[in-house]
């Protein structure tokens, strides 16, 4: 009798549901269309991806839409149309629309945050000079689902090119919730044939007729899209926050000729002083890389002076980066360079009292120092060229 009654506390699986009766979500779009919210969430068509069938008539994603003044309403209104319940437990994207990024993210990172059923390890972009949903809609090639075609070209493009990061909700969070730093977001563009993006036909040229590329950095002010850094300040960005990890430096040598160097590691520090009541920054990046082009005949890179020569250049290039970004930082009035931070962690009591008037009074007085070191370690498997110029 009394393993009988144990029996009774195993509720087994009371919550479960049957995957034919879900839509597993991929992606979230979010607009602000006529003062309301646009959410369209991009779900799998199972039986478009199943290895057992091929060239099947529909696309391997669907689209449902909901509006509303809130995002509960707007979920809840495509109840109206969509089939099943939607299901987040796959989610890879959210993509927000440039207007409401400008309005303020707080809302639906609020939702994501109370959701128990969302993880918070998806990526988050800014669909730039479009609506996110026009981001879900596009045939990709080389994958079938747009939202891992997606995922994947921005993991690779952030580890290999400097002017990107992947940035998770979890990272959101902690930035929308921190003191001393702003939030930074990388942007997804379409170009080409906007028209034809939501076609089958896009995949059948050697050139799909509109493609995504990942395009600036956006920088927010508390949670709001105030400006987008252009290339150089994206990649001063990464290199002073230690995110970068590989990206391309290009020496002139010539009025159309460059020498190529890849950065293969990068490592920097950010430390502060307090000297007569005003921060000093102290920027440190040690950079290694090698030559990966040679375009002028005229470099001998057997030469040690060459060699030096090339490092005090690409010094100054990878200096005139973190100038650009720390300039773009104090102009927009937005800490995305975590200057507060690290003040807060060195000197709390000081910032006690300057945090509530960082951005309008401090930032833009700081000083900024650079210690900046490239090794070039190789030179590839030729030395200098054996062509002839």
């Amino acid at each position: 009798m009394i393993v009988m009654l144990c029996f009774l506390s195993l509720t087994g699986c009371w919550s479960r549901r049957e995957l034919n009766e879900l839509l597993i979500v991929l992606g979230i779009g979010f607009d602000w269309v006529d003062d309301e919210f646009l959410v369209s969430f991009q779900v799998v068509n199972p039986s478009e991806i199943s290895a057992q069938k091929r060239g099947g008539d529909r696309p391997p994603t669907t689209l449902f839409q909901g509006r509303g003044k809130t995002l509960l309403e707007a979920a809840r209104f495509l109840t109206a149309e969509a089939p099943r319940k939607v299901y987040m437990g796959h989610l890879q994207f959210y993509v927000i629309g440039e207007e409401l990024a400008k309005r303020g993210i707080s809302d639906f990172v609020d939702n994501a945050l109370r959701d128990n059923e969302h993880r918070m390890d998806f990526n988050v972009v800014v669909a730039r000079e479009t609506k996110a949903e026009n981001i879900l809609k596009l045939y990709t090639p080389l994958e079938k689902l747009p939202t891992y075609s997606m995922l994947h070209s921005l993991e690779t493009s952030e580890k290999n090119w400097a002017p990107t990061v992947s940035v998770t909700m979890d990272d959101v969070m902690k930035r929308l919730s921190s003191n001393g730093v702003d939030l930074t977001l990388t942007g997804i563009k379409l170009i080409g044939n906007l028209q034809q993006a939501e076609a089958k036909s896009n995949l059948e040229t050697f050139l799909p007729h509109s493609r995504f590329r990942y395009n600036g950095i956006a920088a927010f002010k508390g949670d709001k899209l105030i400006g987008w850094l252009n290339q150089q300040e994206s990649k001063g960005y990464t290199d002073i926050t230690n995110k970068l990890e590989s990206t391309s430096i290009e020496i002139p040598c010539g009025p159309t000729f460059y020498t190529g160097i890849e950065v293969t590691s990068s490592k920097s520090k950010v430390e502060s002083k307090i000297i007569d009541g005003i921060p000093e920054m102290t920027i440190s990046i040690r950079s290694e890389g090698s030559i990966n082009q040679k375009s002028c005949r005229d470099i001998n890179l057997m030469d040690p002076d060459t060699i030096t020569q090339l490092q005090n250049q690409a010094v100054e290039i990878i200096r005139s980066n973190a100038e650009a970004a720390v300039h773009r930082s104090k102009t927009m009035k937005s800490d995305f360079l975590g200057f507060g931070e690290v003040i807060a962690k060195s000197h709390p009591h000081y910032w006690d009292t300057i945090k509530e008037s960082w951005i309008e009074d401090f930032l833009s007085k700081t000083k900024v120092r650079y210690k900046i070191e490239m090794l070039i370690r190789k030179t590839g498997t030729t030395g200098n060229t054996t062509l002839e110029s």
